[in-house]
């Protein structure tokens, strides 16, 4: 059976057995799998499995093998290892190591609104990560010859953090090769996550480890300040609306330091040679900012903010896992039509592997007898048909009555001029620049404050009857943006004094 069109725990690719999904985006699904070796040894590891319209591709499947396998070369405590590549039953899968701890977006973001983390603390998770990815951008072949990895999709997702509070970088590889097939698709899409990208990622242009350095700046802000520098992959691709500048992250939050805020507007610089070259240089700036400010951060400090935000959290994905058994002995368990299932002894006795006999039915509706097959569920039958008859016949009367005009309710986008103000809902960080806000329900007043880095606000109510698009322009006289029309002169045509 070619279970990649929809796996399911209790499947198996190989010697893995699928256990429980634990993650799902648009390229694959990540899922707690259980490795199985000789004399009973087992082990939980990470097993990834492409979505089946990539996996399919020929074209996709060799540069996602050979992107892989650079990546299953890089061997450092900072980076998740790559422990197998598969191709079992048309599934194409990786196997990484299992990491029992969260990813940093949990950590930022444990409850429904973010919760920016301490300087020291961000600091010291950051600069684990950079650690993993100069190793990665650092690693050469067996003649001496750079690979030139580069990750493409830094962001916290993808950065996890241990139950002892170690940092991992997980994900090298997928992205590149995705890239490289857009280029023979129709879909013509940037892949990733455009908040983080870098701004030569975004417009197309090749990349090199200084575009993982823009992004892990992006992950140092939004640690710091629990906002975005960028809010969407417009503030980047076009440069002639006049891209801004990051706002200082201490207009956020001002108990960041001024040295680490230099720190992150170095990494955020459009300019890749304004940046930090290389992901050791800001792994070493950011040392240097914890030594002076902080003494030593260690990772056992980092693991107690892990456990107080998400220790509930890792406690129960840790006890699904270790009550995954096998799937035979789950209650009311039957395995998929025409699938070839191989996760323990058959319980008649027969040895693993052996054919079923098709007339015996487990849980059918036909059961063997001594010289024939005969019916056993035909109440079950008659029921289940009856059912059908009478749900078909509601769904006929409702889709048959007229509908009813319901009034869209559409969000209203909040425009800022200039772009790198930071916007408030209720003294509530949102992020910088334009926002996209739900529109309230009637009788509910909101407010909405941008303030630029240069002190200027201004503050708006929004309501249920409010326009579906507002703007607040907070540039200063002499400062106009060009569709922002200059004040006519004065009567008597002598220009306004000079301020």
């Amino acid at each position: 059976m070619r279970i990649s069109e929809d796996p399911a725990p209790g499947q198996r690719l190989g010697r893995y057995e699928l256990l429980r999904l634990i993650g799902e985006g648009g390229m694959a699904q990540v899922w707690a799998a259980r490795m199985e070796g000789s004399r009973g040894f087992h082990k939980v590891v990470a097993l990834k499995t492409l979505i089946p319209a990539l996996a399919r591709d020929p074209q996709f499947q060799r540069m996602f093998l050979d992107e892989a396998n650079l990546a299953s070369k890089i061997h450092h405590r900072n980076v998740v290892e790559i422990l197998d590549l598969g191709d079992t039953d048309g599934v194409l899968f990786l196997v990484m190591e299992w990491i029992d701890g969260q990813t940093m977006q949990r950590l930022l973001r444990p409850g429904l609104r973010p919760m920016p983390i301490s300087p020291a603390v961000a600091a010291r998770v950051v600069a684990d990560a950079a650690h993993g990815l100069h190793a990665a951008h650092e690693l050469h072949d067996e003649r001496g010859v750079p690979l030139g990895i580069v990750h493409r999709d830094v962001c916290p997702q993808n950065i996890l953090i241990d139950r002892d509070g170690t940092v991992k970088v997980a994900d090298f590889g997928i992205v590149k090769a995705f890239e490289r097939l857009g280029d023979t698709t129709q879909t013509g899409e940037i892949k990733g996550k455009g908040e983080y990208m870098s701004p030569e990622q975004a417009q197309g242009y090749p990349v090199d480890r200084r575009s993982d350095i823009f992004s892990l700046g992006v992950v140092l802000f939004e640690a710091v300040t629990g906002a975005l520098p960028f809010q969407v992959l417009h503030d980047l691709v076009l440069p002639q609306t006049g891209v801004p500048e990051p706002p200082r992250p201490t207009l956020i939050a001002p108990q960041c330091p001024r040295d680490l805020e230099e720190i992150i507007l170095k990494a955020l610089a459009r300019d890749p040679r304004q940046r930090f070259q290389t992901a050791g240089e800001m792994a070493s700036a950011l040392e240097d900012f914890l030594m002076r400010r902080s003494g030593v951060m260690t990772t056992a400090q980092v693991a107690e903010l892990l456990f107080e935000r998400c220790g509930d959290a890792m406690e129960e994905e840790r006890q699904k896992i270790a009550g995954a058994t096998a799937p035979q002995q789950r209650p009311g368990w039957r395995p998929k039509p025409g699938a070839t299932l191989s996760a323990g002894p058959a319980s008649d006795g027969r040895p693993r592997g052996a054919r079923t006999d098709p007339r015996r039915g487990i849980g059918g509706l036909m059961r063997v007898g001594s010289d024939a097959l005969r019916p056993v569920a035909l109440p079950w039958l008659v029921a289940s048909v009856s059912t059908g008859v009478a749900v078909a016949a509601l769904m006929f009367v409702a889709l048959s009555r007229p509908r009813e005009h319901r009034p869209l309710v559409d969000p209203i986008a909040v425009q800022v001029l200039p772009n790198a103000a930071v916007v408030r809902l209720n003294d509530v960080v949102l992020g910088v620049g334009s926002q996209i806000i739900a529109r309230p329900k009637p009788g509910v007043s909101l407010s909405v404050e941008a303030r630029s880095s240069e002190g200027v606000s201004e503050t708006v109510e929004i309501t249920s009857e409010s326009p579906a698009r507002i703007q607040l322009n907070l540039e200063r006289k002499g400062e106009r943006s060009p569709a922002t029309p200059a004040p006519a002169p004065p009567a008597s045509g002598r220009a306004p004094a000079a301020k």
